[in-house]
């Protein structure tokens, strides 16, 4: 315990804190208090994240928050670290402190407007609808047979350059709002180009009806960003990425990354605060069912506007397609607004805005209807309405996260306990973020499937073994066991299905790495996504060196690979020189990703943006000029490289092609054949990929990399430990290595607890003269008497010096 917080290293490994540092989030809270159970016990069991500084997302750190003690001010506020709002009154934590009131007593709230805009199957407010851009419109129009009825059809994937709105009149004088919630169900598809906004119009500089177009007042004109004078937009950008920005005035926020979800329908929630100095936080989620139902994605978390003078204001949707377009249809919008006055019309402990999302009655405390009061169970799964408003449930799902537990049973204690006690949490379906949704998880059976995986729901690696659950149950394996998996050879450099593959990967533009997927659509098992629809991504995945090619003579690579929502820029394949790059770790290429220019290395690049091309590389230079050819997209694929060099002149001859089905099989395209690079000096090396995306982007996922070399010189190449498998015998542990093998070849094998790499001695050598079996091309070798908590354990095959 290096920082003397109580945490053993094995526990700050598990938990993913600093070993170094007492408290990783730098919140005042030391990190063994922090045991992220989700409720406030005592000063040293807090319930909250030692990995986030502030845990419930209300703007004040963890450390300052103790519902124990009083409020005072900023400094010792009293509020609970994993309530954003303590009292329950729907004014955040923060925004009662920026206005000078205590945010652990509830604010008197009264109703102005809690009105349904439109559902579009009945007359209610008014509205005006209109587009600025390109004349014809195929969106623009009311359509039948949506989810609960008609929907507005708004945008039209099949119709460019659109700026198209819905202006809705004024239902009510807002003036002195406390909070407004507004809200609509809405279904993005086709999505390539631009976005749409949700704003709130300031009624005197706009006026009280019709249509506002998005820049008036020398703003952008872009409708989705919805900048708008003397008024608050929230925009959703949907091209070179999905991101969002909020804007009062015209003065806009960074960008915001989230996640737009197509084809199906979903809901939004835009939520403003206001303290009486004119300080306005914004909340803003995206929710993956209609109603505000299923896990929220918080796409906004309490921005912060100073200064806003927005008083009377009324509501108006409006989106864009430029050069690339999108659908988007909208329904059940919907507006709650309150100011200072009486929250809770029927004062029954329930705030009439909370009532108000969850269809309960704001004029009834339960005396006509019990399910509408405070220990009412409208969804009937053992949680009172007082008890579900308390944890941010739904009154009205039994499962508010579809995670197959009821509400009552996830009780956030971070602990299975049994079926009536998971430990889970009631609004997150995969707790641990482990691939497995928390209702197929309980660690008291055995493992049998996917869906009777036997694992803790809680623990992410349930058997401690490096690997998640839900990547080993994708790979055949037993994710309670902790036993070694099988290592395959025949030329696989990786296929992601733990496999022993050993790589680096490395973000070296402004996007984060995306790294191991698990296996989904037709993908035959776990896979890895190097790029995503983020703009200015470089990511590299490269693989170490496990052979010498020293004297290769020819060699064949192929890879599978999934294209998806592709618009730019592209990808490189390289074969690095080892003894200039080094066995392993990503080097970056000398300029664009998908031109897979590196010294001393070959490869070959695959551009994307308004065209697809591919060109060969070699030592740094494009020495083949580009050729066209087609990238297979929305379907799983492959690609073939092979090079065959003569190894007296060095000169070698190139093939590439590309195929449109898996493992080189489907219509084969051939971009280059027998393409002449001279002087190819390259002898052992290993392989690298890496893509980018700059202004625009795509997805790219790779998996199933395999490379055979012939003819190589070096006097243990071609050795490949193509499994592993470990037993239990007679109370200890048996480990048995196979390897390719040539009769009459002497081998020599050792073993080492520590990977030592580079550094033989450090290994011990078990038998330096074990015999190629006779007659076959195999030949194994088996270490027994291993202690039983024996993890981790390596193997070098090689042939006595």
């Amino acid at each position: 315990d290096p920082d003397v917080d109580g945490l053993s290293n094995l526990e700050e490994q598990s938990l993913g804190t600093d070993p170094q540092s007492d408290d990783t989030d730098d919140d005042g809270l030391s990190d063994a208090v922090e045991d992220g159970g989700g409720e406030f016990i005592s000063v040293t069991q807090t319930g909250t994240d030692p990995l986030n500084a502030d845990t419930d997302g209300d703007g004040l750190s963890d450390g300052v928050e103790n519902p124990l003690l009083d409020f005072v001010d900023a400094n010792q506020p009293g509020t609970d670290p994993n309530n954003a709002d303590t009292d329950g009154d729907f004014l955040g934590d923060s925004v009662e402190i920026l206005d000078g009131r205590d945010p652990t007593v509830p604010e008197d709230l009264d109703p102005i407007a809690g009105v349904l805009l439109a559902d579009f199957d009945n007359p209610q407010v008014p509205y005006d609808a209109q587009g600025v851009r390109t004349a014809g419109f195929l969106a623009q129009q009311v359509v039948d047979d949506g989810p609960t009825g008609s929907y507005y059809h708004l945008l039209d994937g099949g119709e460019g350059d659109a700026g198209n709105y819905l202006s809705f009149d004024a239902p009510a004088d807002t003036t002195g709002w406390k909070t407004a919630q507004f809200s609509m169900d809405y279904r993005a598809d086709r999505v390539a180009a631009d976005g749409w906004h949700i704003a709130f119009l300031d009624i005197p500089t706009h006026g009280d009806t019709g249509v506002v177009r998005a820049g008036s007042n020398g703003f952008a004109d872009a409708e989705e960003r919805g900048l708008f004078s003397n008024s608050i937009g929230v925009g959703f950008r949907t091209f070179n990425g999905t991101n969002a920005t909020v804007n009062y005035d015209g003065q806009q926020s960074n960008d915001i990354p989230y996640e737009q979800q197509q084809g199906s329908w979903g809901s939004v929630e835009v939520v403003l605060q206001k303290s009486s100095e004119g300080n306005v936080l914004l909340d803003a989620k995206i929710f993956p069912e209609i109603g505000l139902l299923g896990v929220g994605q918080p796409v906004v978390s309490n921005y912060l506007m100073e200064g806003v003078a927005l008083e009377q204001f009324r509501m108006q949707i409006g989106g864009r397609t430029g050069g690339a377009s999108m659908d988007l249809d909208v329904d059940n919008l919907v507006l709650n607004v309150f100011r200072a006055g009486e929250g809770d019309n029927d004062g029954d402990g329930l705030a009439d805005l909370w009532e108000n999302k969850f269809d309960l009655s704001t004029d009834d405390d339960g005396s006509i209807d019990p399910n509408n009061g405070p220990n009412g169970d409208p969804d009937g799964d053992g949680l009172t309405n007082l008890e579900e408003n308390a944890l941010g449930t739904s009154p009205i799902d039994d499962d508010s996260d579809g995670d197959g537990y009821k509400d009552a049973v996830e009780d956030g204690g971070g602990t299975f306990v049994s079926l009536s006690k998971t430990g889970t949490s009631p609004l997150n379906p995969d707790t641990d973020d482990d691939g497995l949704l928390d209702g197929v998880e309980n660690p008291l059976v055995d493992f049998v499937d996917a869906d009777q995986p036997g694992t803790d729901p809680n623990n992410p690696d349930s058997d401690d073994d490096g690997f998640k659950d839900g990547i080993e149950i994708a790979a055949g394996s037993d994710p309670t066991s902790g036993d070694a998996i099988t290592v395959g050879g025949d030329g696989v450099i990786a296929d992601f299905d733990l496999s022993g593959e050993k790589y680096a990967e490395e973000a070296l533009r402004n996007a984060p790495i995306v790294g191991l997927q698990a296996p989904e659509g037709d993908s035959d098992g776990n896979f890895y996504q190097l790029l995503e629809t983020v703009g200015s991504a470089g990511n590299y995945i490269s693989f170490e060196s496990s052979e010498d090619y020293t004297g290769w003579e020819s060699f064949s690579f192929q890879m599978d690979y999934l294209s998806t929502e592709m618009q730019a820029d592209g990808f490189g394949i390289n074969f690095l020189d080892t003894e200039v790059h080094g066995d392993s770790g990503a080097v970056k290429v000398l300029s664009e990703e998908e031109n897979a220019l590196i010294d001393n290395s070959f490869g070959v690049g695959f551009k994307t943006f308004q065209s697809t091309e591919a060109s060969i590389t070699w030592n740094g230079i494009d020495v083949s000029g580009r050729l066209p050819f087609t990238l297979t997209n929305d379907k799983w694929a492959s690609i073939g490289i092979d090079v065959d060099r003569d190894p007296i002149t060095k000169t070698a001859l190139v093939d590439v092609t590309v195929y449109d089905a898996p493992d080189r099989q489907g219509i084969a395209e051939n971009v280059y054949t027998d393409f002449e690079v001279e002087g190819m000096t390259l002898e052992d090396f290993r392989v690298q990929l890496e893509g980018r995306t700059g202004g625009s982007a795509m997805n790219f996922s790779i998996d199933n990399l395999k490379l055979i070399v012939d003819g190589s010189g070096g006097g243990n190449s071609g050795i490949v430990i193509n499994s592993v498998t470990r037993e239990v015998v007679n109370g200890s542990v048996s480990v048995t290595i196979t390897w390719n093998s040539r009769e009459g070849q002497t081998y020599s094998v050792l073993a080492s607890e520590d990977l030592a790499l580079g550094d033989l001695t450090l290994w011990d050598e078990l038998d330096d003269g074990v015999q190629a079996t006779v007659g076959a091309d195999v030949t194994s070798f088996t270490e027994s008497g291993l202690p039983l908590d024996t993890k981790t354990r390596f193997y070098i095959v090689r042939i006595p010096e």
